[in-house]
């Protein structure tokens, strides 16, 4: 029968923390309901206090606890039953719920199997760690000037293309051998990538990366991930130097967009069959695109507009939003 969250709270309390500290797999039998369903996702340490928020929040948007999915490790996954408002909505509402505490949480529907076709992320800051463009600058003394554009580009208040340009020509005269040792010494997956790439492609989602960074560093973890796509763009090297021109048309935000809606025809869907993930202003157009946009540690313009956010942890959080297994 239906119960009401201040029932049902306590219970799940006591749940969650022995299920944590015995690191064990709960089933808590199903509502009946001929409602729609929905998925609760906390993903972090899983303390009492976010679950009586998300429990609170989500009462008052007509959902009600029905079962838990699993409470293992760092997720917890209720399963709710009721109706709910647009997903974006609903989990910018439930953010605000847990403003202040370190735990990633989301609310999304029960996608069968197969439903999403293409996992398309941005590269520099999301599927690694760092900014490539960053690093080559360092090696000339100009990470400052090159990182201040990068900001203003990240935070939307520079044209990509123009930034883009701008910052290329200060790597004027970089020995191309630059860009091996970055990857070398300083190129780090962001946590999670691995996993999130596994359970992506176990799912038969094909896996993508698209960045306005360099060609080298996407040819470089397509290798490493076994992904299935790779674009970015192309420095002009001239006798194994950086000449400070890019070649041919720009991978810019538009263009993150197109290459989106191009590789979901190609395997017979659409946009909404996909996921985007990013975190600077040029992966919005990608992300309100997808049929589920992730922002990923990301600039507040990009999380106003995202249907998932990532605060605190990994990529492989993304897994669990969408229900995949990172075993």
């Amino acid at each position: 029968m239906p119960v009401t969250v201040g029932e049902i709270a306590p219970f799940l309390d006591e749940l969650s923390r022995q299920a944590l500290h015995q690191e064990r797999e709960v089933i808590w039998a199903p509502m009946s309901s001929a409602e729609s369903a929905v998925r609760l996702v906390l993903h972090g340490a899983a303390r009492p206090e976010a679950l009586r928020r998300a429990l609170t929040t989500l009462h008052l948007q007509n959902l009600m606890p029905g079962r838990v999915l699993h409470c293992q490790g760092d997720d917890l996954a209720l399963i709710l039953h009721g109706s709910r408002g647009p997903l974006s909505a609903v989990n910018h509402r439930l953010i605000e719920a847990l403003e202040g505490i370190t735990l990633d949480v989301a609310v999304s529907p029960l996608w069968d199997k197969g439903h999403f076709r293409l996992l398309l992320t941005d590269m520099d800051s999301t599927l690694i760690s760092i900014e490539c463009i960053d690093e080559l600058a360092e090696h000339l003394g100009l990470r400052r000037q090159v990182a201040a554009i990068t900001e203003r580009s990240m935070a939307g208040e520079l044209d990509f293309q123009t930034s883009l340009r701008e910052r290329v020509r200060l790597l004027a005269g970089t020995p191309a051998s630059s860009i091996d040792t970055i990857i070398r010494e300083r190129l780090q997956l962001s946590p999670g990538a691995r996993e999130l790439v596994a359970a992506a492609k176990s799912q038969g989602v094909e896996v993508g990366v698209v960045s306005g960074g360099f060609t080298q560093f996407t040819r470089h973890l397509q290798e490493a991930l076994d992904l299935d796509y790779a674009f970015a763009n192309t420095l002009e090297i001239i006798h194994g130097q950086i000449t400070g021109q890019v070649l041919g048309d720009i991978v810019d935000a538009t263009a993150k967009a197109d290459i989106l809606d191009l590789l979901a025809i190609g395997l017979g869907t659409d946009a909404g069959h996909c996921i985007a993930i990013g975190d600077g202003a040029n992966d919005l157009p990608m992300i309100r695109k997808a049929g589920i946009g992730i922002a990923y540690h990301a600039k507040a313009v990009v999380r106003a507009q995202a249907d998932f956010q990532i605060r605190y942890g990994g990529l492989d959080t993304a897994a669990a939003y969408l229900g995949w297994s990172t075993a």
